[in-house]
């Protein structure tokens, strides 16, 4: 008996049980799998836990991805900024330039490395003017990167906005990136579960699924302290180097208008619009997803990895609308998920189904809001631990006992990861905002 060639429904034998409810698009699905017989549970059990250190590994390959980037900023540059959900990093080496965008705290820097025998000593009114001549030419280099953020060229550099400084390390850039890490792991942990409650638990006992989960997230938590470990090192020797060098950047920064994110949503809105409709589901929520999880950057990628405007995981959110929408039983594709219609199409996907079986029967919908937000983060399984249940069907009970605001309170003091916590204050505070503009001009 090989599990590892095929699906598992096709690697064991699946009774089918119970009555198939035509108002239910997936009740057919719901149906639960007849159990391994004895002589191959012992042979199960060992797929099942290579099949989820698989899926562990793989995202440990990306974090190794982003450690690397982080290194090489911190040693280049004297700070961690490289590309996330939040920020674009374009680099020139033709002017040793680097642009970075934080699209979160609406923020242009400009940098590039000065010769090292050009000093802020010596500098004459011609260095101060080829330095403007560097930066303004970086920023008309980057017109079509503004046009795809939504923000017009930037004002030309003038010598009162340009800075020359010496790239010293901050103490609080290291404490951001050790943060940064334990986020990572928790984000990690979470999606682990997410992968583990859609891929039929149903044919391990609890405990045995609960001991293959603890001894993968007990490598996660190893392999945290592996990275925060490296980075300490990392950093003191970058220190050292900047502390025996005269290494300077000439650095410009300036603000991006407050309309940017709205030029970008209006990009997208017809999607959003169309498949809110198509979903029923309200408008408001998708664009906070949205909003919240790639500030309308249709090229965003996480270290999950996730992909695109809603951030997408292509094993777990992706897997899952491929499988219960599009019949096909298997991850989305990370060029898919640059796609924005394909994108978005998915990620209202994905938040119908959290609604209609995974979290389905909460009675009050602004409850029923709270806990699909969760669950986009961190899966279903997690909204139920949140109320101390294995079931979700169980902590349906409870959350139907609860007023919302109660329901919310709930999560936002026991969900398992706080990760988890910070994104539904989060995207609950946006929501908010785009429910009071109701044309969403106003973002």
């Amino acid at each position: 008996m090989k599990f590892r060639h095929g699906v598992l429904a096709v690697a064991i034998n699946v009774f089918l049980m119970g009555n198939v409810h035509a108002n239910d698009p997936f009740a057919e699905l719901d149906q639960e799998v007849g159990q391994l017989t004895a002589d191959h549970t012992e042979e199960f059990t060992q797929w099942y836990a290579n099949h989820i250190k698989e899926f562990n590994q793989w995202q440990m390959a990306y974090l190794q991805e982003w450690d690397k980037q982080k290194e090489d900023a911190l040693n280049d540059w004297g700070d961690a900024k490289t590309d996330s959900q939040d920020v674009i990093v374009v680099y020139d080496t033709k002017n040793a330039s680097r642009t970075v965008i934080d699209l979160e705290n609406g923020e242009i820097t400009i940098n590039y490395k000065l010769p090292q025998s050009e000093t802020a000593t010596s500098k004459t009114s011609q260095q101060t003017a080829a330095e403007l001549v560097i930066i303004n030419q970086v920023i008309e280099k980057n017109n079509q990167l503004w046009q795809d953020v939504g923000i017009t060229e930037p004002v030309k550099a003038t010598p009162q906005q340009v800075e020359v400084k010496d790239i010293e390390l901050d103490q609080k850039e290291l404490a951001k990136v050790k943060q940064e890490i334990k986020a990572q792991t928790d984000r990690q942990m979470s999606q682990l579960d997410i992968y583990v409650d859609q891929d039929s638990q149903q044919l391990l006992a609890e405990k045995q699924k609960a001991k293959l989960l603890e001894d993968q997230k007990q490598i996660m938590k190893a392999n945290e302290a592996k990275r925060l470990a490296k980075l300490e090192q990392n950093f003191s020797q970058s220190e050292v180097k900047f502390q025996r060098s005269s290494a300077q950047i000439v650095e410009y920064k300036t603000k991006i208008p407050s309309t940017a994110i709205s030029k970008r949503a209006q990009n997208y809105m017809p999607y959003i619009y169309a498949e809110s409709e198509k979903r029923e589901l309200p408008a408001p929520l998708v664009l906070a997803i949205m909003h919240t999880e790639s500030h309308f950057n249709p090229k965003a990628k996480s270290h999950v990895p996730a992909y695109g405007l809603m951030q997408i995981v292509p094993t777990t959110a992706g897997h899952d609308v491929n499988k219960l929408y599009r019949g096909k039983d298997k991850p989305m594709k990370e060029n898919e998920l640059y796609n924005p219609k394909i994108n978005i199409e998915t990620g209202t996907a994905y938040l119908k189904i959290l609604e209609s079986r995974y979290l389905r029967g909460i009675d009050n919908p602004q409850s029923a809001t709270y806990a699909i937000i969760a669950a986009y983060n961190t899966g279903s399984g997690n909204v139920a631990k949140a109320f101390g249940e294995r079931s979700v069907r169980a902590a349906v009970k409870k959350i139907n006992t609860m007023s919302s605001e109660q329901v919310y309170q709930h999560l936002l003091a026991n969900l398992p990861y706080k990760e988890t916590r910070n994104y539904l204050k989060k995207v609950n505070k946006v929501m908010q905002s785009y429910q009071q503009h109701q044309t969403y001009t106003m973002i």
